[in-house]
């Protein structure tokens, strides 16, 4: 009986030619430069920081679990852009993707929504940034330094994107050592030297549910978790600067 002949593995120029795409791209983004700029795009710190007091007034402490809960099912969502990604390692990300599984009017519209999203985003950041710039920098926070510092924000990530994908994976490889050793240090330091109540405290609903049930409170916590994890298709836009794409994905 003879065995199945395995199909030979494409190359990456040969994989963009089947997609009816040239290979354009000088591909010198590693695979850990590609995780970090993911990682640096959804920074989970920062939606902590953001929404974690929110989440905790709405829920008491037991919203915690909401970060556990969605990190769960991202991860799915996760695979499945990995899973896309490995087929179609196109850079663009959202709309060739979308045109070539759903169609070309769907993939207009996600293409939309994507960059109005995008924008929403990256100014939503900047003007959140701009506090700890100031703060940082020792201006006085009003109208006028907020508006002042977004805007010098904006245009310092305009730059670094315009000073080519070296220079952008560098600032990312950068970003994620920061926010890991935030992360990983701030942590065990408050968990080690500052803390002040037991395991037990992130089942203590403190009452935030008054006489009903406690389910619809912590349905509305899910802030605490709903806004951390997202941005997968980073790491997809800039596909076609990664060797062998359809591996690393």
């Amino acid at each position: 009986m003879n065995e199945p002949t395995p199909k030979p593995h494409l190359s990456d120029a040969d994989h963009l030619s089947v997609l009816g795409y040239n290979d354009s791209f000088e591909r010198s983004m590693s695979p850990w430069a590609n995780f970090a700029l993911g990682f640096t795009y959804l920074s989970p710190l920062v939606g902590v920081y953001s929404l974690m007091a929110v989440a905790l007034s709405t829920g008491g402490p037991p919203s915690i679990w909401w970060i556990v809960i969605v990190a769960c099912g991202q991860m799915l969502v996760a695979l499945v852009f990995g899973e896309v990604v490995s087929q179609f390692p196109i850079a663009g990300g959202i709309y060739p993707w979308a045109r070539r599984l759903w169609g070309r009017r769907y993939a207009w519209m996600a293409a939309w929504v994507y960059i109005c999203a995008l924008i929403v985003t990256i100014t939503s950041v900047s003007e959140f940034g701009s506090g700890f710039a100031a703060s940082l920098l020792g201006f006085e926070l009003n109208r006028n330094t907020t508006l002042a510092v977004s805007l010098a924000l904006l245009v310092l990530a305009l730059a670094i994107n315009f000073s080519g994908t070296k220079w952008l994976a560098r600032i990312a490889r950068i970003g994620l050592f920061a926010e890991l050793i935030g992360v990983i240090g701030l942590g065990l330091f408050l968990l080690i030297f500052e803390r002040k109540h037991s395991f037990s405290v992130f089942f203590d609903t403190m009452g935030t549910a008054g006489d009903g049930s406690y389910v619809g409170t912590f349905l509305g916590a899910a802030v605490a978790g709903l806004f951390l994890f997202y941005g997968f298709e980073a790491c997809g836009d800039v596909a076609e600067e990664v060797s062998n794409p359809a591996l690393h994905k």
